[in-house]
């Protein structure tokens, strides 16, 4: 099995670049399924051809974290995780979580858009390819 394959995965991607992985957590398990089911919406919303064949062109939904399979093209699965990361942040109540959100968020664009991901924090490149 290959990496980001369950909801569990998921979860545990994003627990590490939210640097939440030791107990007891900052984000609770439902928030997190929270997040990654909005993101999985936004994704619909912004590349619907994701979700023809696989879904019969219904977003999936999930309830636990558990070793259910998240069935998503594997190019696109890291956008997810950096899509839940962003919309946990940006439901955070602390300011200086915004601008991690905010490139969190960038970067989940840049990748189902198919636009050269930059680093976190790095400027963006005028006419970069």
């Amino acid at each position: 099995m290959s990496a980001l394959e369950t909801v569990s995965d998921y979860i545990s991607d994003v627990r590490t670049l939210l640097q939440d992985t030791i107990a007891p957590n900052r984000y609770d398990d439902a928030s997190l399924l929270v997040a990654l089911n909005v993101t999985l919406l936004e994704t619909r919303r912004v590349r619907a051809d994701l979700f023809v064949f696989q879904h019969h062109d219904r977003v999936p939904s999930f309830t636990a974290v558990n070793t259910v399979e998240v069935r998503f093209e594997q190019p696109f699965r890291l956008a997810l995780v950096y899509g839940t990361a962003a919309h946990a942040l940006a439901r955070d109540q602390e300011d200086v979580q915004d601008a991690r959100s905010a490139s969190f968020m960038r970067i989940f664009y840049d990748m189902l858009l198919g636009v050269r991901v930059t680093g976190i924090g790095a400027p963006q490149q005028q006419g970069a390819a």
